[in-house]
């Protein structure tokens, strides 16, 4: 499923930015919004990060399939609902639905709700 060039991973982030684009929302915006939660997140532990500079990292940058558990948890729930001949056309539908479904305090849910989509409306175009 990976090793494929348009991977059910590949097309669920290609319908995303294309989610994203119609919306009027841009990655450097959905980047801002995520940032915004950490300084958040920050604030309730106490801590304030002002506006503190970005900086080299120290160590290697996470690779852009680094999940939560909670991600990682759809996106195999959504693989287990589908069978090998529906996999490539089903786990995507299966992985937004996942994701919608997902509450506070996950990173997830709270970028959904940060983008403003509407979680009733994206269910009803899945289903």
């Amino acid at each position: 499923m990976f090793g494929r060039q348009k991977s059910t991973v590949t097309l669920i982030i290609k319908s995303a930015f294309e989610e994203a684009r119609r919306r009027g929302v841009d990655p450097a915006a959905a980047r801002a919004a995520l940032d915004e939660l950490d300084r958040a997140a920050l604030r309730m532990l106490g801590l304030d990060a002002g506006d503190v500079p970005k900086t080299p990292r120290k160590h290697p940058r996470a690779p852009d399939t680094a999940l939560t558990s909670s991600a990682r948890a759809v996106l195999n729930q959504a693989i287990k609902a589908t069978t090998m001949k529906t996999r490539e056309a089903e786990t995507p539908r299966h992985l937004a639905l996942g994701l919608l479904a997902l509450a506070h305090p996950d990173p997830a849910a709270q970028v959904i709700d940060r983008l403003g989509i509407d979680r009733a409306a994206a269910r009803g175009r899945l289903t």
